[in-house]
């Protein structure tokens, strides 16, 4: 059976959505391989499937057919695993928002 997923990639890839029929059998990293060959994306770092509404992985070895939340979903990200998160560390000092003059 097929699963349309709408597909969110990083500011890093040159798509930015893409809505994809991907087979319900495949394990989550199957998936990923999947859409990033289809789609002519590369593969980037440790990347998963992350459903943003709920704040969940997809467990790589977990098929997409045990996620029933897939159907029902507005889109599922296509992110590396361990990126973004940390806040980025600029000179000047402070917080790193802002340099007054």
């Amino acid at each position: 059976m097929a699963l349309v997923m709408r597909i969110k990639f990083p500011p890093t890839y040159p798509l930015i959505y893409k809505t994809l029929r991907v087979d319900s059998k495949l394990t989550t990293k199957e998936a990923i391989v999947y859409i990033s060959e289809t789609l002519n994306v590369p593969l980037q770092g440790n990347v998963g499937l992350y459903i943003p509404q709920e704040r969940i992985w997809l467990d790589d070895n977990t098929a997409l057919t045990e996620y029933p939340q897939l159907q029902e979903v507005e889109e599922v990200e296509f992110k590396d695993k361990s990126g973004g998160s940390k806040p980025v560390k600029t000179e000047g000092g402070g917080d790193g928002c802002c340099i007054l003059f």
